[in-house]
């Protein structure tokens, strides 16, 4: 199980289809259109601006001081933490093609803070970018782009996405510990066996097992 943030456009058709598919195979995935359970409009069309600076934006003719204060605004600042809080919760970023300079943006910090980054175009008439180079791989077929983003991270829990930082915790058995020596499954997640039997509940399954207990962001789901 990966934790994806799909960095994309609010135009791209494919967004929701793409968060769909990812939950279906288990994946968490944070939606910047509903994310923690809200069912947002894009931030420059919410900031609380004159109707003169409504109309300038909607014609894009807006100024650099104009802009500043629709970057400064309280809903705008409130989205950045938002977005920028899930990013760092994530291990996998998706940049969704066609998209904007803040999808790039965020894909290429995300690359810079270690996590995978994957680029998915669907774009009509694709647009070389080298730097493109730069990231874990270039995709224009979604299958192809499943089998990448299911494949197991060394260093985060293929089962419930734990890592050493924010680890999962049972009152009995403490902070859970890599079961494998590729460090996918954490020992909590793996079978629980007495004489050669899975033991039920497992501290997977065990209500008192806490997840991931540094994670303090209800934006995956």
């Amino acid at each position: 199980m990966s934790r994806i943030y799909i960095a994309s456009s609010w135009r791209n058709g494919f967004q929701q289809q793409l968060v769909q598919e990812l939950r279906k195979r288990g994946h968490k995935v944070y939606d910047f259109r509903h994310p923690y359970g809200r069912n947002d409009a894009p931030v420059w069309e919410s900031v609380s601006i004159t109707q003169n600076l409504r109309s300038a934006y909607k014609e894009k003719c807006l100024n650099g001081k104009d802009f500043k204060r629709m970057l400064m605004d309280r809903l705008s600042v409130e989205r950045f933490n938002e977005h920028f809080s899930a990013m760092q919760d994530a291990d996998t970023c998706i940049l969704l093609l066609p998209a904007g300079r803040s999808s790039h943006i965020e894909a290429g910090h995300m690359n810079g803070m270690g996590k995978r980054v994957f680029v998915m175009d669907t774009s009509k008439e694709v647009t070389p970018e080298l730097m493109y180079l730069a990231l874990d791989d270039y995709f224009s077929d979604f299958e192809e782009l499943y089998k990448a983003v299911d494949k197991p991270i060394p260093g985060v829990c293929r089962v419930c996405g734990c890592t050493m930082e924010n680890p999962c915790y049972h009152p009995e058995h403490g902070n859970c510990w890599w079961d494998d020596s590729s460090h996918t499954i954490c020992s909590h997640c793996a079978d629980t066996l007495i004489d050669g039997k899975k033991v039920f509940p497992s501290i997977k399954d065990d209500p008192e097992t806490e997840h991931c207990i540094n994670d303090h962001s209800n934006a995956f789901k």
